[in-house]
């Protein structure tokens, strides 16, 4: 099976300890909507990370998506989605301190491609380069200047 990886790249004003936080604290994404265009709910802790249930429209068709969010001994995360839409989607999360108020965030995003989307990967390619700054700066925002509480 064919597959589309896109990188993305941010630095964060915020030290790296509140910004690995801010990344996999999926009840804060739930509950102030840290991305527009991603509707996070039932939110269920589990050993070393939680569930969740992700909603989004593209092209106008809801896509639901159950996702595991796991953090790593060093600090990096993954979310992956178990089941839905986007079944095998595996985003990665890496975090660079670049001083003490400065954290570099790296995100990696592996998508399989099934059928029709095969056809399609070069449009996928840039829609997923684009949900990936996207949510980079809704991050940045979020921390920054909505002021993410952190630790």
């Amino acid at each position: 099976m064919a597959s589309i990886v896109v990188h993305g790249e941010k630095l964060i004003a915020r030290p790296i300890g509140v910004v690995q936080k801010q990344f996999i604290d999926m009840e804060h994404h739930a509950s102030t909507r840290v991305h527009a265009d991603l509707e996070v709910s039932s939110v269920r802790p589990t050993q070393g990370g939680c569930r969740f249930t992700g909603r989004r429209r593209v092209f106008g068709m809801l896509q639901e998506d159950e996702i595991e969010v796991l953090r790593r001994t060093d600090g990096s995360s993954t979310l992956r989605s178990l089941s839905g839409s986007n079944a095998g989607l595996l985003i990665t999360q890496e975090f660079e301190s670049v001083g003490p108020d400065r954290t570099r965030v790296r995100t990696t995003v592996e998508m399989p491609l099934n059928g029709v989307l095969s056809l399609l990967a070069p449009l996928v390619r840039i829609g997923l380069q684009r949900d990936v700054a996207t949510a980079l700066e809704e991050d940045r925002f979020d921390l920054e200047e909505r002021g993410y509480p952190g630790i």
